[in-house]
């Protein structure tokens, strides 16, 4: 089989390598999409030798002995994490990703930028028939959306600031209104991204024109937004999230800033601030988010805008780091 493999930093190489051995309760799955997510593009600037690619779907083509739920030739997505089930954490109930053992991705050193990977039965979920490959790859990215929402505690008619549109914040600002937001405010420098937004979102401000703290507390009647979310990873944006929130508000971080944020940490205490920061997301959100999908309560096809061969995948990382559209699938 054909894999891409991390051998530098921007630099990523095809190779042949042996197709996986099964254990007992794994299945085969021939990739047919895999999305590029922020966390990849940092591993590929990094030069880190892990395995990329964990938003994907495929067909199974070979079953462990022990597998019940699932056939050859079933159509499906699979649910990239792993945790250990029996630290203090998961006995907890808490978040997926707060495990001692967690990692993202389907082996700890394996990722889906090749054509075959395997996985273990209770990661894999059978896709329903009006979902396409492509949308079935967006079911990860969609989970995170979903977890960040949730996580908001967002009532129904809250105002929402998303801050950023990559493809992360597109599904943040498509998840929030399928949840009863009232009015959605996104900001964002990409005029493609802005488009993307446009219909989803009540306004989009275009942060080279137009201060975004500014415009989002004349559209809040000078309250600010009741949640905000900081999608974009950036010093800035986190910066503009503690300004632009109201009294009381609650702000998630979803994205990564791996910078140091100067901050007045005064204003969470004075303005009696939630900030909220996850890893991951909980048992049960990746079927939520499969079923938004499924039944039409968001509509992910405008973010497909761009697929590639495995053989062009620097190409497609390079563009990807250009912050430039909606999510780039890389097809096996």
């Amino acid at each position: 089989m054909r894999a891409a493999m991390v051998e530098g930093k921007m630099k990523l190489a095809i190779r042949e390598m042996p197709e996986p051995s099964l254990d007992k309760d794994e299945v085969l799955i021939r990739v047919q999409y895999c999305g590029i997510c922020g966390s990849d593009i940092h591993r590929y600037k990094w030069g880190a030798a892990l395995g990329i690619g964990h938003e994907f779907s495929g067909d199974i083509v070979k079953v462990g002995p022990n597998v019940t739920s699932l056939n050859v030739g079933d159509r499906v997505a699979v649910e990239p994490h792993h945790s250990c089930g029996e630290c203090y954490w998961c006995r907890q109930g808490a978040e997926i990703g707060l495990c001692e053992e967690f990692y993202l991705g389907i082996e700890r050193y394996q990722g889906a930028f090749r054509t075959h990977v395997k996985a273990r039965e209770y990661q894999v979920h059978k896709l329903p028939d009006n979902m396409s490959y492509e949308q079935a790859a967006l079911i990860e990215p969609t989970t995170i959306s979903l977890h960040a929402v949730k996580l908001s505690e967002m009532k129904e008619g809250d105002t929402v600031a998303v801050l950023g549109l990559g493809p992360i914040g597109q599904l943040v600002a498509r998840v929030a209104r399928a949840l009863g937001a009232g009015q959605v405010y996104a900001t964002e420098a990409s005029r493609s991204r802005i488009e993307l937004a446009r219909g989803v979102v009540d306004e989009v401000i275009d942060i080279n024109a137009t201060d975004p703290v500014d415009r989002i507390m004349e559209l809040t009647q000078g309250r600010g937004a009741d949640v905000v979310f900081e999608c974009a990873g950036s010093i800035a944006t986190a910066q503009q999230s503690l300004a632009l929130v109201r009294k009381g508000g609650t702000i998630v971080a979803v994205s990564i800033c791996f910078d140091w944020v100067d901050i007045p940490f005064s204003s969470i205490v004075l303005k009696g601030l939630t900030l909220k920061g996850f890893v991951c997301w909980s048992v049960g959100d990746y079927e939520s988010a499969m079923k938004l999908i499924g039944d039409g309560k968001i509509d992910v096809d405008p973010l497909l805008t761009c697929r590639m061969p495995l053989a062009d995948i620097n190409e497609a990382f390079e563009q990807a780091m250009r912050g430039e559209g909606g999510t780039i699938l890389i097809k096996p």
